[in-house]
């Protein structure tokens, strides 16, 4: 899943996808995460994460914000 939004005026597109090969290492689902800006030469964010935490902050969008505000507060 790709969706283009606006996060404190900077153009970011977000790509979610099911990671098959860790969630069978890890046992649950995991989810692959790429933020990626034009602005920038290189991803804001490219890790995997446990499924149900972006589930329960609200899917891929609400959990990106939740993590660059945390990432631009420890600035």
């Amino acid at each position: 899943m790709k969706t283009q939004t606006n996060w404190n005026g900077l153009s970011i597109e977000i790509s979610a996808e099911p990671n098959p090969f860790l969630s069978r290492i890890e046992g649950e689902e995991i989810t692959s995460l790429k933020v990626t800006s034009p602005s920038t030469a290189k991803p804001l964010i490219n890790d995997a994460f446990v499924a149900s935490l972006i589930a329960q902050a609200g899917g891929a969008v609400n959990f990106v914000d939740v993590m660059l505000s945390a990432e631009q507060r420890a600035a």
